[in-house]
């Protein structure tokens, strides 16, 4: 009788989402940062599509677009890929929970213990320390612990069709509080309300509550702004003052006066990429907490930094002033 013989075949794997882009990409002859600004959607969410780390990308709201978008340029149909996407995506976040049974532990027998007044004392004195200790180091805990902080505005992954969004929320009033980075005040009861510039897309908003002894609480917020299609320049009736301001390369915080008044009640958190025009008859003064992450423009000559980082700088723009 002769023996059976066995041979082994490679089952070919299944091409998913991110190869098919990928392939399509290619064959067009484009590259990752030609997809980038032809949808305008950033390099490295195009290539966690591609790569299927769709941990990584951005809200749903902001990927169902671009998605689309990137269908149609690689002259796909934007609906069939999107499906696609939504059953890997759901096959990818499919976490199965395992219930492991605890180990029965048997109880040792062992020799019965004999109370007596002189260990009676004994316990007595021990649970009194114990007691004393619990205590302190539950003052030390609070003493050491960080912050608590509560953020009630924004909501998470929310859509925001303005151009800044106020951010609410609850600390301890003795802590030191920052909103991306730029440090801002509380009120007596620990609670606090500030005003924050969005970028047009997905924007991160991180909040940062800090005690003396450097522990600290951080929050952040991720939302997508789309800003109405208003003008970006504040204009005087006889401009003689023209003003470009760009933030960058860390956030600061800006309170603008147009002639003598205020574009903003109270000082502003402007996030670094953002640029605002001004324009007045007699001038423009600027206040803000960072002078080297706010970079001007007047009248077409570029200034650069108003000042140094992290330094609190009031600058005045006049008509007719003269550039050393």
């Amino acid at each position: 009788m002769n023996p059976v013989k066995f041979s082994r075949k490679t089952l070919p794997q299944k091409e998913g989402l991110g190869d098919k882009l990928a392939k399509k990409r290619v064959a067009l002859g484009l590259t990752v940062r030609d997809v980038e600004k032809a949808i305008r959607v950033r390099a490295d969410y195009i290539e966690d599509l591609e790569n299927g780390t769709y941990d990584r990308l951005p809200p749903e709201v902001f990927v169902k677009g671009f998605i689309r978008s990137y269908a149609e340029l690689l002259k796909l149909d934007p609906e069939k890929v999107y499906r696609l996407y939504q059953k890997e995506r759901g096959l990818v976040e499919t976490v199965k929970k395992v219930n492991k049974k605890a180990p029965t532990v048997k109880a040792i027998k062992g020799p019965k213990l004999v109370v007596t007044p002189k260990k009676m004392i004994m316990i007595a004195v021990i649970a009194v320390a114990l007691v004393i200790v619990a205590y302190i180091g539950w003052q030390v805990s609070i003493l050491t612990a960080p912050p608590k902080l509560t953020l009630n505005s924004p909501i998470e992954n929310t859509l925001i069709k303005s151009d800044s969004v106020a951010v609410s929320g609850k600390t301890d009033p003795t802590a030191d509080l920052f909103i991306n980075d730029v440090e801002v005040g509380v009120n007596q009861d620990g609670t606090f309300t500030e005003k924050v510039s969005l970028q047009s897309g997905v924007n991160t908003i991180k909040v940062r509550s800090q005690n003396k002894l450097g522990k600290y609480t951080e929050s952040s917020r991720v939302i997508v702004a789309e800003p109405p299609n208003l003008p970006t320049a504040i204009t005087a009736l006889n401009p003689a003052v023209d003003l470009k301001v760009t933030i960058g390369p860390k956030s600061a915080s800006l309170q603008v006066e147009v002639d003598g008044k205020k574009v903003t009640e109270k000082p502003v958190i402007m996030s670094a990429g953002i640029t605002q025009t001004y324009k007045a008859a007699e001038k423009i003064v600027i206040n803000t907490n960072n002078g080297g992450s706010v970079k001007v423009v007047y009248n077409n000559q570029d200034l650069g930094a108003i000042g140094k980082d992290n330094e609190t700088v009031k600058k005045e723009f006049v008509k007719g002033m003269q550039i050393k």
